[in-house]
């Protein structure tokens, strides 16, 4: 697959992993953006985009043009002069925007918009879901027999409290380490992100909200763990989702109406099948939510 951008405009981040094959060694980023055996969230990642993806300087010859840099809106300088590249020759052009904006954009029909967050209800046809990437925490370990435990470590903020206080008060054993804010202040960032991730390790079932943009982290990571979400859904839009949502991958409620009637309804159903949805959901995480599966499945009809 060919690819045209301007490089020497590109700034490498996490909305613009379909460019890293340009890169001769991955970006130094935070410490909380390599796992605890120091591997990046980009592992293999540049030998990925090397193979499959050939970077062309001429947009005659191209399959797609790739904006250089995080959207910046549609009065950008650079994105107006590719958008006028992209219409003139009829090649797609592919922008990424990993942000908590959830603004509506009015983007021609030639542009697809890859974003983290917005809504079903308001998304244009030309709007994708874009993957909230970390690094890959998974040791392997499956919960042989799981029972009813739910894990979460974060805040409350952003309309998870309501949903919080509700557990805390059932009969439902939690295992719940509440912070002061987004990033555990007043706690070393290393010591949190472990804390973070042993939580739902050692918890079968995570309770998974949206945080300030219409998306959450928490649960993709829930599924790259190998443990199940209990996400309450607030129209978000989930990448690959016609593929996905027929797969049994955890409890996906819309409201709060019998929250935890159907916490427990769903668990006395799928108790002797929680061993293998922890399997399929760290399968589904590789085959789709991974960087490299992502990448993957949003070229695979180019």
């Amino acid at each position: 697959m060919k690819i045209f951008t301007l490089q020497k405009h590109v700034i490498f981040s996490s909305e613009q992993i379909i460019l890293f094959g340009l890169l001769d060694k991955l970006i130094k980023e935070q410490p909380h953006c390599y796992n605890f055996n120091g591997k990046s969230r980009y592992d293999g990642l540049i030998n990925y985009c090397k193979f499959k993806f050939t970077y062309v300087d001429d947009c005659l010859n191209t399959d797609i043009i790739v904006l250089p840099y995080k959207f910046k809106g549609v009065n950008d300088k650079i994105y107006l002069y590719l958008n006028n590249l992209s219409q003139i020759h009829n090649k797609p052009l592919w922008c990424f925007y990993n942000d908590d904006d959830d603004s509506n954009y009015s983007i021609t029909s030639n542009v697809t918009l890859f974003r983290t967050s917005f809504y079903n209800l308001t998304k244009l046809k030309n709007e994708r879901s874009l993957i909230a990437f970390s690094p890959d925490y998974f040791k392997g370990n499956i919960i042989q027999q799981p029972i009813l435990k739910i894990g979460y470590c974060g805040h409350i903020l952003h309309g998870r409290k309501k949903y919080i206080e509700m557990l805390l008060k059932s009969d439902i054993k939690t295992d719940f380490k509440l912070r002061k804010g987004f990033w555990a202040p007043g706690i070393n960032k290393q010591q949190a992100r472990k804390e973070y991730f042993t939580n739902m390790e050692n918890n079968i079932f995570t309770f998974c909200y949206r945080g300030a943009g219409n998306f959450s982290y928490r649960f993709y990571e829930t599924l790259m763990m190998g443990r199940i979400p209990i996400l309450i859904n607030t129209d978000c839009v989930f990448p690959f989702w016609n593929e996905i949502k027929s797969k049994n991958i955890g409890l996906i409620l819309d409201d709060d109406i019998n929250f935890i009637e159907n916490i427990k309804k769903y668990y006395e159903k799928n108790k002797n099948n929680l061993v293998n949805i922890q399997i399929n959901n760290r399968k589904l995480w590789e085959k789709y939510y991974s960087p490299i599966g992502f990448l993957e499945n949003i070229t695979h009809n180019i």
